[in-house]
């Protein structure tokens, strides 16, 4: 997805830390069990939620425009108002991502900050939050610090909680994982960063994208991981391990333009 060589581009250090989970396991949302049929009125605008966001974004990059980001959101906002499901905050925030990012690329910080505080704000102040969702506030509130200054490093603590609370939650989900290793991979090493970037990359594509394949939920994460997981051996010289996981993934993600842009990298190695 051309959306995430933007991120890789933008995406922050933040410090490792622990914390005791805030949101007892026992009470966080099962998507699954709310997007079923006797609890969940199933809505054609969640129908692909997440490849409607990706192709929403692309087309705004291409256009300069973000005006078909905004009806997305309002959409979005106005099916939240009439079901009241945690899942359709789970895509306001993750298309406020989006929007942040775009408008970065347009050069404009100020909408971009307000942005990625938006989306924070959305899974922050999600009740009976679960795996998914403590894994994408962290990986947002990593591209927020970019806009901080003085709340950096309580922000980089909260990224860390947060994705442990996601790990606490669900030990088994990818995406946890995936912004768990970038959290590391974006470390500068003189803070420690990048000793565990590989081994969380490796339990990122061991893990399905989704347990269960369903288009209303996520399954961002391990396309992400794989890539980065190249780029790492890339970076370290590791061209044999490159290589390797290079096929790996690029048989998993023939599409993936993100792996495939690799290539070039590795021919004569």
């Amino acid at each position: 997805m051309l959306r995430l060589l933007f991120i890789l581009s933008l995406l922050v250090s933040s410090c490792n830390g622990s914390t005791k989970l805030n949101d007892s396991s026992q009470t966080a949302i099962d998507y699954q069990k709310q997007l079923a049929p006797n609890s969940f009125s199933a809505d054609s605008l969640l129908s692909g939620i997440q490849n409607k966001i990706n192709q929403t974004f692309i087309q705004s990059l291409i256009l300069h425009n973000d005006e078909e980001l905004i009806k997305l959101g309002d959409k979005l906002n106005a099916l939240y108002k009439t079901k009241n499901q945690n899942i359709i905050l789970y895509w306001q925030a993750y298309l406020h991502y989006d929007t942040s990012i775009f408008y970065l690329q347009q050069n404009d910080k100020k909408k971009a900050a307000n942005a990625i505080d938006q989306g924070v704000d959305l899974l922050k102040n999600m009740k009976n939050k679960n795996s998914e969702d403590y894994a994408l506030l962290a990986m947002l509130q990593s591209f927020s610090i970019q806009f901080q200054n003085m709340n950096a490093f309580f922000i980089s603590a909260e990224v860390s909680k947060n994705i442990k609370n996601a790990l606490e939650i669900d030990s088994t989900n990818t995406r946890a994982y995936y912004v768990l290793a970038s959290n590391d991979f974006y470390t500068p090493k003189k803070y420690g960063g990048g000793k565990k970037t590989e081994k969380y990359l490796l339990k990122a594509i061991a893990l399905p994208a989704q347990k269960i394949p369903n288009n209303y939920l996520p399954s961002w994460g391990k396309e992400e991981a794989y890539e980065m997981l190249i780029r790492n051996y890339i970076q370290n010289q590791q061209w044999d391990l490159a290589k390797k996981y290079y096929q790996q993934g690029i048989k998993a993600y023939p599409q993936s333009y993100m792996i495939n842009q690799l290539a070039s990298q590795l021919v004569g190695k």
